[in-house]
């Protein structure tokens, strides 16, 4: 009489958390310090042209001051469908455009000096954008954001 081999099924996996998926931390690099840094303050390297999920992702991890009147300057042809508001942790943050900012964002919260960052286009290739975010953390003085695009093999040009 032959004999039955087969192994019996291995139970299948099933996720149980409830608990959602954390969305990934924005691409940001920010210069070391408070010291006065010339052109930029740091780099941010946006996900998608989704203005307002992409600034409030932003705007959330950068954490403004409860008490400061916070705005957003940013380069209108880098971004579709830009709101003149958005909400971010309870708090209504105005947003502007310039048309040409070349690829930059400024946030002012009161009146401080404005935190200015270099947007590194959301299709650069993966090298190229973690080499920009790398620079735009990293120079000092009057390097200008065109000049760290051009640097690092990413188009400067408009989508």
């Amino acid at each position: 009489m032959a004999r039955d081999t087969a192994q019996p099924a291995a139970p299948i996996a099933t996720n149980t958390a409830s608990e959602p998926m954390a969305p990934p931390a924005p691409r940001l690099r920010l210069a070391p310090g408070q010291a006065e840094r010339g052109v930029m303050n740091g780099g941010w390297w946006p996900r998608s042209r989704d203005t307002a999920a992409e600034l409030t992702e932003l705007l959330t991890v950068l954490d403004i001051a409860p008490d400061a009147a916070a705005r957003v300057t940013i380069d209108f042809n880098d971004w579709d469908d830009i709101p003149l508001r958005i909400t971010v942790s309870g708090r209504e943050v105005r947003v502007g455009w310039l048309a040409h900012l070349d690829h930059m964002l400024a946030l002012t919260c009161g009146r401080a000096a404005p935190t200015l960052l270099l947007v590194i286009p959301p299709g650069t290739a993966p090298a190229a954008g973690e080499d920009a975010l790398a620079r735009c953390g990293a120079e000092i003085g009057d390097t200008m954001p065109q000049e760290i695009l051009a640097s690092c093999g990413v188009p400067a040009g408009r989508p």
